[in-house]
């Protein structure tokens, strides 16, 4: 399997996280994994997307799934509480992820998260002339470096002509979570965004696609997940009580709690996986 991070160009990075391509061989027979590696639970490679903010998935040769859905071209994934088994159904599976920061989708293109949460759409289901588009820039080469070139053009043709006031609010709230390392309330994140709480939650709703609190767990996932891949990669070792309590959880079963309710796998399990893929927070488990 072959996994690769690319930076997309500076003037997106606000809106987009980054593009990671992927590319795989085999069948779901042949990539059977031995019992006794801790990278592979209950006899499957754990090799799904994380829960997230907003993603599109590019694929090519229709031998993948999402969900049992099969996909060719590019796929809308809205903002989602739990891992997406990505599978290789047979042969080659080749394809790109962009993940997107939160409401990145939303400033850009103007796909309400909020319709689109929990769901996974192909660009025709969605019906969207622009993403259509998007879908055969993607089908007209295989290099990943010029897939990279037509989609950062893309997507510079829709940066906002100016601020975007409530992106920007939004931005300063996040910000504000993680200082508070989630410990913070909907009222207080308002405030921060200069905003009555209803206006407040309304537009996080349309930018983010799911409610402040269920954000804050999202992040707070995320955010000790990047903790334990970047003390993995430095070698030091981990200590699960303290990743708990620096992150925002009330102690170790709390945050077991949430681990196995958003990414099917314990803390010590994640733990266990050891080298992380990159040293930068990866969008898979490896």
């Amino acid at each position: 399997m072959i996994f690769r991070i690319i930076q997309p160009t500076e003037a997106l990075r606000p809106y987009i996280t980054r593009y990671v391509c992927v590319r795989a061989e085999g069948s779901t027979d042949t990539m059977a994994p031995p019992e006794n590696d801790p990278r592979f639970v209950n006899g499957k490679h754990v090799q799904e997307l994380l829960p997230n903010y907003g993603s599109f998935v590019f694929m090519r040769n229709v031998l993948t799934d999402i969900e049992d859905v099969p996909s060719d071209g590019l796929t809308l994934l809205g903002a989602n509480q739990r891992t997406i088994a990505l599978t290789t159904v047979s042969g080659w599976f080749d394809g790109m992820l962009l993940d997107f920061e939160p409401g990145g989708m939303y400033a850009l293109l103007g796909i309400d998260l909020q319709q689109l949460a929990g769901k996974v759409l192909t660009a025709k289901e969605y019906g969207d002339q622009g993403l259509l588009q998007l879908d055969r820039l993607f089908k007209q080469t295989e290099q990943p470096d010029e897939v990279t070139r037509l989609i950062d053009a893309f997507f510079l043709g829709h940066l906002p002509h100016k601020e975007d006031i409530n992106y920007t609010r939004l931005r300063k709230v996040i910000a504000a979570c993680d200082g508070a390392r989630g410990n913070i309330s909907a009222a207080q994140m308002a405030s921060v965004a200069c905003l009555g709480e209803r206006q407040f939650l309304r537009i996080f709703r349309n930018y983010v696609g799911i409610p402040p609190k269920q954000f804050i767990r999202l992040q707070r996932f995320h955010k000790a997940i990047q903790y334990m891949q970047q003390q993995t990669a430095a070698g030091k070792t981990i200590d699960l009580m303290q990743v708990a309590l620096q992150h925002g959880y009330y102690d170790l079963s709390h945050m077991a709690m949430e681990f196995q309710q958003m990414g099917c796998v314990s803390p010590s399990h994640f733990r266990m996986l050891g080298i992380p893929l990159t040293a930068d927070f990866s969008v898979f488990f490896a």
